[in-house]
């Protein structure tokens, strides 16, 4: 009997990390996907956020479908991969998104935005060191591109765990951009301030 519970506490021990890591993973993109679109997050008021209903995408996918065809007739069409990496990384699929933003970059599609969705999406993978690469491509090329300097500084906080290096890039950010504000609406200075009270 001691023994059957033993083994219930730690199979509730791991269901509950589990949902843990989902309930942080659902709003990490919540978070990331509202800056990307500029839009403020949307989450849940309640302890645990209810399941979202399942997304769609048709016509996502059927423009996906379109666009597949194209490249693989013109293949040196970069306007082309560059919608559908926006396409994939809108359908949350991000090694896809990657593979057509690097084509679209090999093609000469380098704006600030292709490099920030794909650091974005290199993130979604796990590909940190990749993430910030292509996060600095974006601000050489557009120096004042808030969602690069903002997504930069996520993951090397989140990711990275490096609080100074995070702290710095958002406080460039400020400087370049006093009003600044994160995706909930909260001004990014204050984020700072209270970041940098933290023990």
């Amino acid at each position: 009997m001691a023994e059957k519970n033993k083994r219930f506490g730690w199979l509730e021990l791991a269901l509950t990390a589990l949902a843990a890591g989902a309930i942080g993973f659902y709003l990490g993109t919540v978070f990331l996907d509202a800056y990307r679109s500029g839009k403020p997050a949307q989450t849940q008021t309640t302890a645990v956020p209810q399941a979202a209903p399942a997304e769609d995408h048709a016509a996502e996918k059927a423009r996906i479908r379109v666009l597949q065809a194209e490249t693989t007739a013109h293949p040196d069409n970069a306007a082309a991969w560059v919608e559908l990496g926006n396409l994939f990384f809108d359908t949350h699929q991000p090694a896809q998104a990657v593979g057509a933003y690097q084509t679209a970059l090999k093609l000469g599609a380098g704006s600030a935005d292709v490099w920030t969705d794909l650091g974005i999406m290199q993130r979604e993978l796990g590909r940190f060191q990749e993430a910030l690469a292509a996060f600095d491509k974006a601000i050489a090329l557009d120096p004042r591109h808030d969602n690069a300097r903002f997504n930069k500084g996520v993951v090397l906080l989140h990711d990275l765990n490096d609080r100074a290096g995070a702290l710095a890039a958002w406080e460039e950010l400020v400087r370049i951009r006093p009003d600044a504000r994160t995706p909930d609406g909260q001004l990014l200075s204050e984020v700072i301030k209270q970041a940098r009270a933290m023990p």
